[in-house]
């Protein structure tokens, strides 16, 4: 009895069959674009932040360049869980230069005897992470889209 040879044929066809998912899947992440804000120009970052109903200057009160670190220590993991919650993970850019833009918000409504400010984190002209927050010391950091 002859024993047919076709493990060879079909090794072959599942590797054609893998290449062609990787390619696939390569065009589908393509395909569905950048999703972070925009944030190269200083109009995009003005609109972002006011798409959260906050009111802000025409220019930012500081420009920061920031490293983010390559490991983070608790309070940069509890930093990182404000960002995750608004859709932002810094964990992909671990040990990137980035810069901060500060915008004093306009219109908080609380009264606070320091300025409230909205920061956006930009790399590489996207938004990959904001906050609202007070320069106190141990003051308030929160999310964007949360109206104080």
């Amino acid at each position: 009895m002859k024993k047919k040879k076709h493990s060879g044929k079909a090794a072959a066809f599942g590797a054609v069959l893998l290449i062609l998912a990787a390619v696939w899947a390569i065009f589908r992440i393509n395909a569905r674009g950048d999703e972070r804000p925009d944030g190269a120009t200083a109009e995009q970052r003005i609109e972002y932040i006011k798409s959260f109903g906050w009111d802000v200057g025409i220019a930012p009160t500081s420009i920061t360049e920031i490293r983010i670190p390559a490991n983070f220590d608790e309070t940069y993991e509890q930093y990182n869980a404000i960002q995750r919650e608004q859709g932002f993970d810094l964990r992909r850019y671990r040990a990137c230069y980035a810069y901060k833009y500060t915008y004093d918000i306009l219109n908080y409504s609380e009264p606070s005897p320091v300025p409230i400010c909205a920061d956006l984190i930009v790399y590489e002209g996207k938004v990959i992470g904001a906050d609202i927050s007070s320069s106190e010391a141990d003051g308030l950091v929160t999310v964007l889209a949360k109206k104080g």
